[in-house]
């Protein structure tokens, strides 16, 4: 059996078996995708505006700023955070974070926390995605 074959025999039922977790409310955190318009011409002009989306089902939230191994490669840093088991329902498109237009930024929101996307990575059925807090997002000016 080819790869294409087990991903299309698997996709009709990796969101049942990805949703698991949720279902038994052993997750984490909920994980938000936030993309936020500015009124003005820029990021930070104006006035924003958020629209939340929750992945669904769940992603598993993998915390690595404790393996000493890997925070000196240099490829994680403390406070980073790995998103696993993301469906395939989403694109690499909807998972990163980067955007065209200069008034809009995108987010991850971890329950206060917001973070950026570093890397996004295709698995067999599922994608993977390594985020990074954000110092001070506008939500935390006081």
């Amino acid at each position: 059996m080819s790869g294409g074959n087990l991903r299309a025999s698997l996709s009709d039922c990796i969101d049942k078996i990805l949703g698991v977790r949720e279902q038994i409310g052993a997750q984490l955190a909920d994980v938000d995708i936030v993309v936020r318009t500015w009124s003005g011409q820029r990021q930070g002009d104006g006035t924003y505006t958020d629209v939340v989306t929750r992945l669904s089902p769940a992603p598993q939230i993998v915390d690595y700023s404790h393996n000493i191994r890997v925070t000196e490669a240099g490829a994680v840093k403390s406070g980073d955070l790995i998103l696993r088991g993301i469906s395939p329902n989403y694109s690499e498109s909807d998972l990163k974070t980067i955007t065209s237009a200069k008034n809009t930024e995108k987010f991850y929101r971890l329950g206060k926390n917001y973070y950026t996307c570093i890397h996004v990575r295709e698995r067999l059925v599922t994608w993977d995605v390594h985020i990074r807090k954000v110092s001070e997002d506008e939500t935390e000016r006081g």
